[in-house]
């Protein structure tokens, strides 16, 4: 799909928190990480690089997120990412979603089932974008939540009241989606008066430290013996695509040059290639944006 963006929308979401008070769609998600059902993802936020829509249904509230920048994907992968719900007002509420949680040592082939593939039980198997992809998600399948009515903890992604996925597109965009069960968020007593409430979404993209970033700050990336290519899992460029020529200037317009969240047209040659450009600054800083919204009756 590809992703627009209006100059007001592409304003607000700019300054990290978006005064306006937007209004989620009236949608069901199924969370399995394919953004088709969306139509389009109607916020960008410039400091993590994170295309972002909302949703809801009678049940559920739904989280839509996209990225095809190398920075803000490694440091999703790597660093784990947070998303808080807050109200405010009589009936207080907040609760948090950590997902995938920071990881402490670095995805490896070695002595597992994926080398068999290989025909070789000595030598470290060719980098296969897919094959390290699927096996990513495969071993990143809890999240840790907290201030949920019934459910915290750490918990496996695919819980039936709170739910998660990731998974990238055709064009290598990076797609994450949630529900959360109202009720879930707002507890047992949920009416549906809470549906008028003010809701602050918080998204923190955490920071990779220094020791993890290693070779950054000399265009590439190293850790123990892990080549770059494993960690990145995806050749996204932005040869003409989000940023463009767009929102950051230089081209004109909102568009810019490629047209598009998905426009990019070219390729890097190999998964290394795209850590050559996240700078040490990018990688190891934390990012972070609000924004407000309202359920959707059914009626927008």
């Amino acid at each position: 799909m590809k992703y627009f963006f209006s100059l007001l929308l592409a304003t607000i979401c700019l300054t990290g928190f978006a005064q306006d008070v937007s209004t989620a769609k009236f949608i069901h998600i199924k969370v399995d990480g394919n953004d088709s059902e969306w139509g389009s993802l109607n916020f960008y936020d410039d400091e993590t690089q994170l295309n972002f829509a909302i949703a809801n249904d009678s049940n559920n509230i739904y989280l839509c997120f996209a990225t095809n920048s190398e920075a803000a994907e490694m440091k999703l992968m790597r660093a784990g990412m947070k998303m808080t719900l807050s109200t405010k007002g009589k009936s207080k509420h907040e609760a948090s979603i950590l997902y995938p949680l920071p990881q402490t040592k670095q995805p490896d082939f070695k002595d597992s089932a994926d080398r068999k593939e290989f025909g070789d039980s000595s030598a470290r198997p060719a980098f296969n974008k897919e094959t390290f992809r699927q096996s990513y998600i495969v071993h990143h399948a809890t999240m840790q939540v907290s201030g949920f009515a019934t459910i915290n903890g750490e918990i496996p992604i695919k819980d039936s009241a709170i739910q998660v996925a990731i998974n990238w597109d055709t064009t290598s965009n990076l797609i994450y989606e949630v529900a959360i069960s109202k009720k879930e968020f707002f507890g047992e007593g949920y009416t549906a008066k809470d549906d008028k409430d003010d809701i602050t979404l918080s998204v923190e993209l955490n920071g990779l430290s220094h020791s993890e970033t290693g070779d950054a700050k000399t265009g590439g990336y190293h850790n123990g013996n892990t080549s770059s290519g494993d960690m990145s899992g995806g050749e996204g460029g932005h040869g003409g695509g989000m940023h463009g020529g767009g929102m950051h200037g230089g081209g004109g317009g909102t568009h810019g040059g490629g047209g598009g969240f998905n426009g990019a047209s070219e390729k890097y040659a190999d998964a290394q290639n795209s850590l050559m450009h996240p700078s040490s600054a990018s990688l190891n800083t934390k990012t972070s944006f609000k924004q407000k919204f309202v359920l959707n009756n059914g009626t927008e």
